[in-house]
This record gives C-alpha cells, structure tokens and sequence, in this order.
C-alpha cells in the first residue's frame, strides 16, 4: 500500500479539508445568491446554527444525507450544489 501512496502516477485525493472548505464557500455563495440568512437555513433544513456554520467554515466534512438537504433547502440539485469543486 505504500508504495501506491508514493507512485508518481498514482492520483492522490484531494485534501478533505480543502474540499470542505471549498463546499462551505460554496454554500455561502448560494446561500447569498438566494438571498437566505444562515437562520433562514436552519430552519429550511432543519440543521442546529452552529452545525451550519460549521459547515460554511469548512470545519465539518458533511455527509451526503447532509447535502442533499443543503440542496433541497438551496432550492437546487445536489449536482449543482458541488458543481466546481
């Protein structure tokens, strides 16, 4: 398994945390976009303020059952929620 990790034409995995603070970012650009306060997205998607923000911040790697209610709460696909990332 080491030596995958080390080859030069193995692709590596995008850094989790980078990802999660490019889906955060990518969040709050939507969220602003549909004009929505991060209360106003609580209460969509029935998530606790400070599991959102975490989201937003990029501290927390969201699960896909997570996304998806971002998306409906969002009003879009899950395809176009992580579109570009």
């Amino acid at each position: 398994m080491k030596y995958l990790a080390t080859h030069p034409y193995v692709k590596r995995e995008a850094n989790p945390h980078k990802l999660a603070v490019r889906f955060g970012k990518k969040c709050r650009q939507v969220r602003h976009e549909h004009g929505l306060s991060q209360l106003d997205m609580v209460r969509y998607a029935d998530f606790s303020l400070s599991h959102y923000q975490k989201i937003e911040r990029g501290d927390l790697d969201p699960r896909l059952t997570t996304i998806k209610r971002l998306a409906d709460a969002f009003g879009v696909s899950m395809a176009e929620l992580l579109d570009g990332l």
